[in-house]
């Protein structure tokens, strides 16, 4: 957070006065500052201006020094000290004169300034987690019409949040998400993060994994691949297959595999007798590929002849070897083989391996409309195949995916 981020909610002119021409003509014009007041703060000014903090500060205390001054005097004072301390970068010294400027009785504080200050006041408390002070802040923010621009809503969403009330930042940040999908724009991130901290505190665990797909889906963070993946492998109803192409998209993603689920992973490939996927994840800490693969990777010329006069499960089996052993266009030709012949036992499998197999071979357009195509037989397998969906998507789109 910068210093001429902060400043930009409160100009010098505000001070003098001179803003009160691009007021409406029936709005109510501010309280006069005491004269001797606004002479010290008069004098600040060009010094701050010139960065002569240390003369800004004198005639800022000189200002705090007249006697009989009016609440609406201290609240200027604290509002131009604040622009001082910010110039400083004394951000513990600007959030005391912004919370202080804040915490005026209301009505000294002209409409029309109210956004100006409590913003600033919100964002210097936050940032010195005085999170009972930022939460004050955003509700007074909420209540301001017209109501606070996206940017505003971001920072009041977070500061309800740290504040502990939960409830409310989760309202705002569903309703903020809600209007971001309707206007065909991607929800903000913050907001995703909010509903989803709330998902895990409440162990809404149903709903925190929806919101990880959106997250992935949207903003494709590592941190929440790592979360998703993880997850997917430990959802009821995952078929082994199923696990063969997590462990797949783990590789591809380039994501942390721990070694408990290396091993899951890769018993489940010696298992299947897809030993080029269990020696990948043995990399991982999984275990040791099963024997026979030497001699497996020795026949695969000749499994890959045998295709045609073989059916289609014949090939879409090879075909998940073939891809396997990093042999991707070969695996691609074996399922769209598999899928001429018909019969193989699971029809979304040739389908699936056609679109990892293109991904792999960097014809990401390609497979994300290939895995959209795939129809899964439960909720389990179907995240999997969303999952990989929004792989090829990002890597597709790398730049949409990137801008936040």
């Amino acid at each position: 957070m910068t210093s001429k981020f902060l400043l930009a909610a409160f100009s010098a002119s505000l001070l003098l006065g001179a803003a009160s021409g691009a007021m409406a003509a029936d709005a109510p014009k501010p309280p006069k500052i005491t004269p001797a007041v606004l002479k010290n703060l008069i004098a600040a000014q060009p010094a701050n201006n010139k960065k002569d903090y240390p003369a800004a500060i004198a005639a800022v205390d000189a200002a705090k020094a007249i006697p009989d001054r009016t609440s609406y005097d201290d609240f200027m004072i604290h509002r131009f000290a604040m622009s001082v301390h910010i110039g400083m970068s004394d951000f513990p010294g600007a959030d005391v004169e912004a919370e202080a400027a804040a915490d005026v009785d209301p009505s000294v504080i002209p409409d029309t300034e109210k956004a100006g200050v409590y913003k600033p006041a919100l964002q210097l408390a936050s940032m010195q987690k005085h999170n009972d002070k930022a939460m004050k802040y955003a509700k007074a923010l909420q209540g301001l019409t017209p109501p606070p621009d996206a940017e505003t809503q971001g920072l009041i969403v977070r500061a309800l949040y740290n504040g502990g009330d939960i409830a409310g930042a989760n309202a705002i940040a569903q309703k903020n998400i809600d209007a971001a999908k309707a206007a065909g724009k991607k929800p903000d991130e913050a907001d995703l993060q909010i509903i989803l901290s709330g998902q895990v505190k409440t162990k809404d665990e149903v709903g925190a994994e929806a919101t990880l797909e959106q997250l992935v889906s949207y903003y494709n963070s590592p941190e929440d691949w790592n979360q998703i993946m993880g997850v997917s492998l430990t959802t009821k109803g995952m078929r082994d297959i199923d696990y063969i192409y997590m462990g797949r998209l783990m590789l591809v993603n380039g994501g942390k595999i721990s070694a408990t689920d290396a091993q899951l992973v890769g018993s489940v490939a010696n298992k299947s007798a897809l030993y080029g996927d269990a020696d990948a994840m043995q990399k991982a800490g999984g275990p040791p590929a099963d024997a026979r693969m030497a001699a497996d990777k020795k026949t695969i010329a000749a499994q890959i002849a045998a295709e045609a006069k073989q059916g289609g499960e014949y090939a879409v089996k090879t075909a998940e070897a073939l891809y396997g052993y990093g042999m991707y266009a070969e695996a691609e030709a074996a399922a769209r083989l598999a899928q001429s012949k018909g019969g193989a036992k699971d029809p979304t499998e040739a389908p699936m391996v056609i679109a990892m197999a293109q991904a792999a071979q960097g014809k990401f357009a390609e497979a994300a409309t290939g895995f959209a195509g795939i129809t899964a037989p439960n909720p389990a397998s179907a995240r999997v195949v969303r999952l990989w969906g929004y792989y090829a998507k990002t890597k597709a789109n790398p730049t949409t995916a990137a801008a936040k």
